[in-house]
């Protein structure tokens, strides 16, 4: 067991969880991650009782497409000292005819109320498990839920940002619009989002975000329509990313 987590997390990793294993830094002694063996019946019930205990145990449950899919731990160092606007200003082109603004706008405006966080987030781990999306389970020892991608080192968006930078946005987005991590398929996160914009400026400020973090879903999805997707988010609760 790892040597880093109370007595509590150990006994839920011993009596509590469905057959699994941890896995581990390549250089370190203490493993940071426990996966499930496979795909489980019950999926989103797993997720959401673990993810009530989270504060409690320390641990954050992701639902999985596939077990042990393009991870490889890290020890430390999950992002936090990474900025999400320093990422947009850096991939912002003028040039780009997808963004809708002359130049960056600056980050999109944080919602005035943010409520609803957990259940929100319950409702896309049960439509993303039921969907057949990912069914597998992961326990993420990390005390945000944007960490994730750079405590697994998750390659799955590597053709466009490091894990890093995608856990520093996700941070901002938490801050801002109440996102929580689900899941992770192959190449696909699913993000629950209980705070949208309420303002149509701000909401293609977010949508300009979307584009820089993620310009591939842009293109595979055939249903996504650039001048209406800002008004979609307005009401959207579930988010998915997808990189090629």
């Amino acid at each position: 067991m790892p040597e880093s987590l109370s007595e509590d997390p150990r006994q839920l990793l011993l009596d509590y969880l469905p057959p699994g294993r941890l896995l581990g830094p390549r250089h370190a002694p203490h493993p940071v991650v426990w996966m499930s063996d496979g795909p489980l019946t019950d999926p989103d019930g797993w997720w959401k009782r673990l993810y009530a205990r989270r504060c409690e145990t320390g641990l954050y449950p992701l639902l999985l497409k596939y077990p042990d899919d393009s991870f490889e731990p890290v020890h430390s160092g999950y992002g936090a000292d990474a900025d999400a606007a320093g990422y947009f200003q850096r991939t912002w082109s003028d040039d780009d005819a997808w963004l809708p603004f002359p130049q960056w706008p600056g980050l999109a405006a944080p919602a005035s109320v943010v409520t609803g966080v957990d259940a929100c987030a319950g409702d896309v781990a049960t439509a993303v498990a039921r969907g057949g999306r990912a069914r597998c389970l992961a326990l993420v020892q990390v005390t945000r839920g944007a960490d994730t991608p750079a405590a697994l080192n998750w390659r799955g968006m590597t053709n466009h940002m490091s894990a890093t930078e995608l856990s520093a946005v996700l941070r901002s987005w938490e801050d801002r619009f109440g996102l929580r991590v689900v899941g992770f398929g192959h190449g696909s996160l699913y993000v629950s989002a209980a705070a949208p914009p309420t303002d149509l400026h701000q909401a293609r400020v977010l949508a300009a975000e979307h584009y820089l973090a993620c310009p591939d879903v842009f293109f595979e999805d055939p249903d996504l329509d650039w001048p209406t997707y800002p008004g979609d988010l307005m009401k959207l609760q579930a988010w998915r990313f997808w990189w090629d």
